[in-house]
């Protein structure tokens, strides 16, 4: 019996704006309680596994699909600030935001 785990890496955009860096994860069924992210140094880490229970009183006659455990890693620029970093699971969708270290940003000098 293979008790090993498999992951799938999901779909992924990792975009950048002037104030930041917007990550966005499809993750399908999955809730917000059962997915981990976390930081490793320069790292993001994100894991996250479907859960599905049929319904009281209901018995599973055939199924067209498992469950999904997702697990993917994405280098932060050098300029990320991972102190700012927020996350939101909404509709299967996980949007992470991130914004760049103060010191980074563009400044404007005023002329006197």
């Amino acid at each position: 019996m293979n008790t090993e785990e498999k992951f799938t890496v999901p779909s992924t955009q990792f975009v950048e704006n002037p104030e930041g860096y917007v990550l966005k994860a499809s993750l399908p069924g999955i809730a917000k309680e059962d997915t981990e992210l976390h930081v490793e140094g320069k790292t993001l880490v994100l894991k996250a596994h479907s859960r599905y229970q049929n319904p009281a009183g209901f018995r599973q006659v055939a199924a067209e699909f498992e469950h999904e455990s997702y697990a993917m890693s994405a280098d932060l620029p050098e300029m990320a600030d991972v102190g700012t970093l927020t996350a939101k699971l909404e509709n299967g969708l996980l949007t992470v935001t991130i914004k760049k270290r103060p010191e980074t940003q563009p400044k404007k000098i005023e002329i006197l």
